[in-house]
């Protein structure tokens, strides 16, 4: 007569160690979370969301006694709605995984918890930065009614990119994009996204007077309060050219919609694995005022 063994059954304690894996996501994974504000007030079960985008700035006016005629500023406003997705990964365990654990009397390894998390928070950060084509989702980065600029060549005239650029001449591209943040009413340019690339040309020297790099001028002149860096946006300027973000981060320009943050889902056993799924709901980045986001191409 057979015998029923237990030593190759998913206990608790390697569910614990899973979970406990699963959701300390390392900052550097969530660059977008740690700019943008995290809008989780939208049921997990909801298909979309819809909010009001801001398509140019509402003006008001004096009225001279008895006039009637307010200007109505949700006339500069149009409707949106856009989709939420679910980003699903998972992970399978064998059986003979969970044997050894057992046998070492330890929980089990976690390190394919750690890449399917990784892989939902890497998909998240795209999603936020330049949408997904396949689904028709807008990013950051190509959000309808962003402001665009073509950044100027060189002295020498020709190149527009930044390795073949002086400090100052930098230092010209990102005074553009962000005085064209500025001088909206309201709005500050507090932000700063960079390629990678592109963060390692701000350690040039600003000029030949000062021992300053380009990063550090701009921090002395409280340019911007967060410089940051993703490889998300690599050729997402026109032409497929590297390009910069400079924007204002206020939640009244731009979130990322979480309606359910990774979650861990029953685990499925079909011999010899169990099959451990995760789920994220997203609706991606929420732009309600595009204007405040200047993206410069051709860095």
């Amino acid at each position: 007569m057979s015998q029923y063994r237990a030593d190759g059954v998913i206990r608790p304690i390697d569910l614990e160690s899973i979970d406990n894996k699963i959701y300390e996501a390392k900052k550097e994974e969530l660059k977008a979370r740690t700019i943008f504000n995290v809008k989780t007030d939208v049921p997990a079960g909801a298909e979309t969301y819809s909010y009001d985008v801001i398509k140019r700035s509402g003006a008001a006016k004096v009225l001279a006694p008895g006039a009637e005629d307010i200007p109505l500023v949700d006339a500069d406003m149009e409707r949106h709605t856009e989709k939420i997705y679910s980003v699903a990964a998972a992970f399978r365990v064998s059986v003979q995984e969970l044997r050894q654990a057992q046998m070492a009397g330890q929980p089990i390894e976690t390190t394919k918890a750690d890449t399917a998390r990784k892989a939902i928070a890497e998909k998240e950060n795209r999603i936020v930065w330049i949408g997904d084509a396949k689904h028709n989702i807008l990013g950051v980065t190509n959000a309808e009614g962003i402001q665009t600029i073509a950044i100027d060549q060189n002295k020498a005239g020709t190149s527009t990119k930044w390795a073949d650029k002086t400090g100052k001449e930098i230092v010209s591209d990102l005074r553009k994009a962000r005085s064209a943040v500025n001088r909206l009413p309201g709005h500050n340019a507090d932000t700063l996204v960079v390629t990678p690339d592109m963060m390692e040309e701000l350690e040039k020297e600003y000029n030949e007077y000062t021992n300053q790099t380009v990063l550090q001028y701009l921090r002395s002149q409280n340019w911007f309060s967060r410089i940051e860096f993703t490889s998300d946006i690599k050729g997402q300027g026109q032409g497929d050219t590297d390009c910069f973000l400079v924007f204002d981060s206020s939640p009244d320009v731009v979130e990322v919609l979480i309606p359910m943050d990774i979650m861990r889902h029953p685990e499925e056993y079909k011999f010899p694995n169990y099959k451990i799924p995760l789920e994220e709901r997203t609706g991606g980045a929420i732009v309600r005022y595009p204007m405040a986001i200047v993206r410069g191409d051709g860095a």
